[in-house]
């Protein structure tokens, strides 16, 4: 894969799907290890498929051919609780969670084309509310991002820390993406 070395990301597009398929999916799921044992320093993270995979729809960021980016979007929505608090329903919620991109192409555009995606392929599945587990750092870039694509995203820093796992010792703030904002930015895109 040759990368544009100047700008740091492709010199021709990336392709953004839903995927089954069972390469992009072991590319996908070996990218997130490499990612979240590096940049979480999580040495034991275990990238490989998990149960909520299977259940869920799985975003892919491709290029030419090969899988540079994913995140997967589970109806599986542990907190409950935390939907009576935030006024939001549970058959309306998804959760986004084992973002891994690339470090190679990782740029605001990059992210903000796959956060417009991964919306897009959110509000497809049926949901208007995607939660989002994250560190402050990372839940005010995750802000930026959909600033810029006009769709509101709450950081709720009132809800208790729910890292559960091998994340336990990690920062993370509970966020919403109230999806159905995009509905101009479906013609938009």
């Amino acid at each position: 894969m040759r990368f544009n070395s100047k700008k740091g990301y492709p010199p021709l597009s990336i392709q953004f799907e839903v995927s089954q398929d069972p390469e992009h999916l072991e590319q996908y799921y070996s990218l997130r290890q490499r990612c979240f044992r590096r940049e979480l320093d999580l040495p034991d993270f275990d990238g490989t498929e998990e149960e909520q995979d299977r259940h869920g729809h799985i975003l892919l960021a491709l290029y030419d051919g090969q899988c540079i980016g994913g995140a997967r979007i589970s109806r599986h929505v542990t907190w409950t609780s935390q939907m009576g608090t935030l006024g939001l329903e549970a058959e309306s919620c998804c959760m986004w969670e084992r973002f891994a991109i690339d470090p190679r192409v990782r740029t605001l555009q990059m992210f903000q084309e796959f956060c417009a995606n991964l919306i897009t392929a959110s509000l497809q599945a049926g949901y208007r509310h995607a939660m989002v587990l994250s560190s402050m750092r990372n839940a005010r870039f995750y802000r930026r991002c959909h600033s810029a694509l006009g769709v509101d995203f709450r950081i709720h820093r009132q809800v208790p820390h729910l890292a559960q796992g091998i994340f336990a010792g990690l920062e993370h703030y509970l966020s919403v993406s109230y999806l159905e904002d995009a509905a101009p930015l479906q013609i938009a895109i």
